[in-house]
């Protein structure tokens, strides 16, 4: 041997392997951010490789943080010489002997070398089993600090060097001691950062690892630092389905339950948590989707809905994916077929959480297409043949929990929910108000956005268009009150409540020209205007329902175009009394048949004349004029009439007879049969028959009301008007007012004085500036377009006035005299000649 030519070839060897440690640890640095949590797993996965030979053998790691350094050990298998030469040179022993099948998912190789984030410099220690099958220990610090070949190239010697002068042999090995060790000396606060992150990225990942993996027993990390110890110990199957992994922290135990299906190339997972009755499927956001034993740091918004693990898959250099393009390369081939089996076992595992008592399922059901480089997915690929078939369970299947009842699940494509595009606060009402109507076609209210954020173009969307078009369907305010089963006040409120909101967005305005949600006074639903923009609703300025009634009979209902005055929101136009009154004259100048609607619709009209005499001569000056002549062609028989007028009848009593004939027509039959039973043949004789008999006769008793209507308010002033032989007999000999009956007579005197007053003097023809009280109910001093006048006030409260007062009776035989009336619930009147004409019923006055 030629000692210089085996120095260089030596030298070469070391060369190369500084040259390829230096540029690794290179890109580490450029790459810091995407790898800080991967050592944990790096190391984790050497520990698993270490027995990856032996079939019944676990193993358990270790991990103990300290404020200037951390350590991980195992107890797994001793390393062999492949494994010290990979470790020192930094090759895989996977690498070493290609051509062989393994079950170790990679050692001491291009990961590895990540864990030098934590220090450039590790000691290493362990027992080796030699080519000679003796144990050694071996203690040393492997030292990647070099900047430079030539400066690297002397530490890896070094690191041999130590290797060998630390080796002893062992006369004993005790494969159950956790003997291999690696420390990091943790110098500056970035390496004690990345300890930290590892260690809790570790925590949240691990019962994960640890159900794919069951040849891992247990996990212990012990920081000394925040003064915990958690264990997680694998366990047997929970159920055939779920996986219990234990972890203890600090003496408290608790169950981490993984979802879990598998075949014998690749497994699905979701973590979930047992509430009550109900597993909670936990969320997924933050965590790897794809697992090669461990997880691929990096493939967070792969978007599979569920963790994909597979020994076999074949990761990219920096293992955060896997490589998903190339038809041809048979590395991706085998990554494919793996996804298209995980897509098989998720359905799988969706039919089992259909069938169970699983909760927040939108957790296992995120179907976007991955977040990764192009270079390494073929998309037209994925989409079709693992996105498609997703979505095509997910969609159908029962996912989505209603409101109403956790048990009572329903499929996506039975659902509606809010457009995506909407705030969060639209969503919300939108979502809201469609449940108040059927509260089994949405979601669950806290799932709404979680739902949103997973949806595609394929699912029913509410927006404002399907809220208004649901709101029309129900036709009325009492559909309304049937759907969301509230009484009417409520169901207007609910409904002010949709429209504040519809138009809280301006742009928003035009649907209430499109749909009928706006109820009129009928309580139907209609729009604010038609197709052509002509107004179908308006604000009601009437404020009179009696000439909207009389305007009905004629066969018109604006009842139908009035909004209903329970609304709240919107913009309108109006109609006023001068409206009403225009139409009223039309239709009536239109009318041919003069049918029953017509005469009821006269008959009130010429009340409302006599109750609104200024406000009929403004607005129905035709028919004001005419109201005599409208009145009597709505009497069909004439004759009839006639006849009473000829006859000199008293209207009055006539009128009453016809009034207790309508009230009770089996007590006027009563009366008929009473006459023929005792042969009494006309009223005459009946008169004479009670006039005769023993009885007090038609005397009344003087009460407090007839005190009121008489203008009597004291004892010496009911003593006068006695004294009046006429007014004395209507009396009974035993009425005797009490103080309180004067009393009371009193109050509603000075009331109709003081209401009528009050009018007077808001009519523009009365001036009542010198008005002057001439005797207890005779007001003087009062000019009526500027003639002085009188004026007699009384109050009409139970329906009559009896004028018995010579000072009244001498003030109203003056021809500037009125006699005015009040109720104290109707404006004051004023009771004039026509009016008692036609209310008593007098039609012959002697002069």
């Amino acid at each position: 041997m030629i000692q210089s030519i085996e120095e260089g070839r030596k030298e070469d060897g070391n060369r190369s392997i500084a040259d390829k440690i230096i540029r690794r640890l290179h890109d580490l640095d450029k790459t810091v951010e995407n790898n800080k949590g991967r050592w944990a797993w790096e190391l984790l996965q050497n520990a698993k490789d270490s027995i990856a030979d032996e079939e019944e053998k676990t193993v358990s790691v270790e991990i103990e943080l300290n404020n200037d350094n951390i350590e991980f050990r195992h107890n797994g298998t001793h390393f062999t010489e492949q494994d010290v030469r990979g470790l020192i040179n930094q090759i895989s022993s996977k690498e070493v002997e290609e051509h062989e099948t393994t079950k170790k998912t990679g050692r001491f190789g291009t990961g590895f070398i990540t864990t030098h984030l934590l220090s450039r410099v590790i000691d290493v220690k362990g027992i080796l089993k030699a080519a000679d099958s003796n144990y050694y220990s071996f203690e040393f610090p492997l030292d990647r600090s070099a900047k430079t070949t030539s400066l690297f190239i002397p530490k890896i010697e070094e690191a041999w060097n130590k290797f060998h002068t630390s080796a002893r042999q062992l006369t004993s090995y005790d494969p159950e001691n956790f003997n291999t060790t690696f420390n990091y000396q943790l110098i500056t606060e970035n390496q004690k950062d990345i300890a930290r992150l590892g260690i809790e990225e570790f925590s949240l990942l691990v019962p994960y690892v640890l159900a794919f993996i069951p040849k891992i027993s247990s996990i212990e990390i012990i920081d000394n630092k925040m003064k915990t110890i958690s264990k997680f110990s694998n366990t047997t199957s929970y159920n055939s389905s779920i996986k219990e992994i234990i972890e203890d922290k600090n003496g408290q135990q608790y169950k981490r339950l993984i979802l879990f299906r598998t075949n014998e190339k690749v497994s699905v997972a979701a973590e979930i948590e047992k509430t009550d009755n109900f597993y909670k499927v936990l969320s997924t956001e933050g965590i790897p989707k794809l697992f090669c034993d461990f997880p691929l740091i990096g493939s967070e918004k792969f978007y599979f809905p569920v963790v994909v693990n597979s020994f076999f898959f074949n990761p990219l250099t920096e293992r955060e994916g896997v490589w998903l393009k190339g038809n041809e390369d048979k590395e991706v081939i085998e990554n494919q077929e793996i996804l298209l089996a995980a897509v098989e076992l998720y359905k799988e595992l969706i039919a089992d959480v259909e069938s169970n008592n699983f909760t927040d399922l939108y957790n296992m059901a995120d179907t976007r297409l991955p977040v990764v480089i192009d270079k390494y997915i073929d998309f037209d690929w994925y989409e079709t043949n693992i996105q498609k078939p997703l979505r095509d369970v997910v969609y159908k299947s029962k996912l989505v929990e209603s409101e109403e009842s956790k048990e009572q699940h329903k499929s996506i494509n039975e659902t509606w929910f809010p457009r995506k595009s909407y705030t969060k606060k639209v969503a919300d009402q939108i979502w809201k108000f469609t449940y108040d109507l059927f509260p089994d076609s949405v979601c669950k209210k806290n799932h709404i956005h979680q739902w949103l954020s997973l949806s595609w173009n394929e699912w029913k969307y509410l927006d404002y268009e399907e809220l208004l078009k649901d709101i029309q369907n129900l036709k009325s305010i009492m559909g309304l009150s049937d759907a969301l089963k509230l009484d009417e006040d409520k169901c207007f409120e609910w409904l002010n409540e949709v429209g504040t909101f519809l138009l809280e967005d301006e742009s928003n305005e035009h649907y209430l020209n499109k749909y009928d949600i706006i109820p009129n006074a009928n309580g139907n639903f209609r729009s604010v205007s038609d197709f052509k923009g002509d107004s179908n609703l308006f604000i009601d300025k009437i404020k009179d329902p009696d000439l909207v009634k009389i305007l009905k009979l004629l066969g018109e209902d604006w009842d139908d175009i009035l909004i209903h005055n329970k609304v709240g929101f919107g913009k309108y136009h109006s109609k006023k009394l001068q409206d009403i009154a225009a139409r009223i004259t039309e239709v009536l100048s239109k009318a041919k048949e003069k049918d029953d609607g017509y005469i009821e619709a006269i008959s009130m009209l010429s009340e409302w004349f006599d109750n609104n005499e200024l406000l009929g001569k403004e607005h129905f000056s035709d028919l004001y004029r005419k109201k005599a002549d409208l009145f009597m062609n709505t009497i069909k028989d004439k004759e009839g009439l006639y006849q009473i007028m000829k006859s000199g009848a008293d209207l009055t009593e006539l009128a009453k007879v016809a009034t207790s004939i309508q009230a009770s027509p089996i007590e006027v039959e009563g009366l008929s049969n009473l006459l023929n039973e005792y042969h009494i043949d006309n009223l005459t004789q009946l008169k004479e028959i009670l006039e005769n008999s023993q009885t007090i006769g038609g005397k009344l008793e003087l009460t407090q009301e007839m005190l009121a209507g008489l203008g009597i308010s004291s004892q010496q002033e009911l003593e006068v008007a006695l004294e009046d032989k006429d007014l004395k007999a209507m009396f009974t000999h035993t009425s005797t007012p009490s103080v309180e009956m004067f009393l009371y007579a009193q109050s509603l005197i000075s009331r109709a004085k003081e209401n009528v007053l009050k009018h007077l003097h808001k009519l523009p023809q009365y001036d009542c500036s010198e008005m002057e009280e001439l005797a207890h109910t005779v007001i003087g001093g009062i000019k009526k377009d500027g003639l002085l006048i009188q004026v007699v006030i009384r109050p009409s409260d139970h329906g009559e006035v009896i004028v018995y007062y010579t000072s009244e009776k001498d003030t109203l035989d003056y021809e500037n005299a009125e006699l005015w009336i009040d109720n104290g619930i109707q404006e004051p009147k004023h009771l004039t000649l026509g009016r008692i004409l036609k209310t008593t019923g007098i039609n012959r006055i002697p002069v």
